[in-house]
């Protein structure tokens, strides 16, 4: 069974969604048009408080949540396929509990977004927080075991080392925003909208990446019966 299409789903849904639902949101003046990558001038989360575009970003991104949770157990399923059981299990676990754990988080925060009170604020935030930091720290994994294992398989040691290097990348911004925030909190507030759209695209980035670890390799799942 070929399932490239999930690593390309896992890639380029969720890019999509948010895509799309600012564009929705923009045509009918709940946000302002502009580049969210440059002017910092509006948020993920407020394009898709408002209907029509809280519909759409439900629509999208619950579907998306599920696509990622199925794109790590394939990832792990792999990867220990790939290697055997040796002592790196224990990592790969780790890197599929992570993921599944990111996926419940994008659950968390889509199902209460634009949802008024303290309860679902705090829902929002630990959503956000899920996501971002497990997926992130699931994507180190990967491309660390990629690394390791790219001897085993040919064409992806360059893929690897990318997914590695936007792993480094997305590390430094967060340790920017930290600093930058302790520094000058009126200039991180400033530019916060723009900081997470950015690290929302790198995060995508290496879902892309993921995917075309999958084409190179050209693994496929099979279902083996039991005795």
């Amino acid at each position: 069974m070929n399932l490239r299409l999930i690593a390309l789903l896992a890639a380029l849904l969720p890019f999509a969604a948010v895509h799309l639902t600012w564009l929705l949101a923009a045509s009918q003046g709940h946000v302002d048009w502009c580049n969210p990558y440059l002017d910092s001038c509006t948020s993920i989360s407020a394009t898709g408080r408002q209907p029509p575009a809280s519909y759409l970003f439900r629509a999208t991104m619950l579907p998306a949540a599920v696509v990622l949770a199925l794109y790590w157990w394939c990832n792990y399923a792999w990867l220990r396929a790939l290697q055997g059981a040796d002592g790196r299990i224990r990592r790969l676990r780790w890197m599929l509990w992570l993921g599944l754990l990111a996926s419940v988080g994008l659950i968390l925060y889509v199902t209460v977004l634009g949802e008024a009170g303290d309860a679902w604020r705090f829902q929002r935030r630990a959503g956000t927080v899920l996501f971002f930091s497990f997926t992130f720290l699931a994507q180190l994994l990967f491309a660390a075991e990629l690394r390791r294992g790219s001897r085993r398989v040919a064409g992806i040691s360059g893929l690897a080392a990318s997914m590695y290097g936007v792993c480094c990348l997305l590390l430094a911004l967060g340790l920017l925003t930290v600093v930058l925030q302790a520094w000058d909190g009126v200039l991180y507030d400033s530019v916060e909208d723009a900081f997470e759209w950015i690290l929302s695209l790198l995060l995508q980035t290496n879902f892309l990446l993921g995917y075309l670890v999958w084409r190179r390799a050209g693994w496929r799942l099979q279902f083996v019966a039991g005795p």
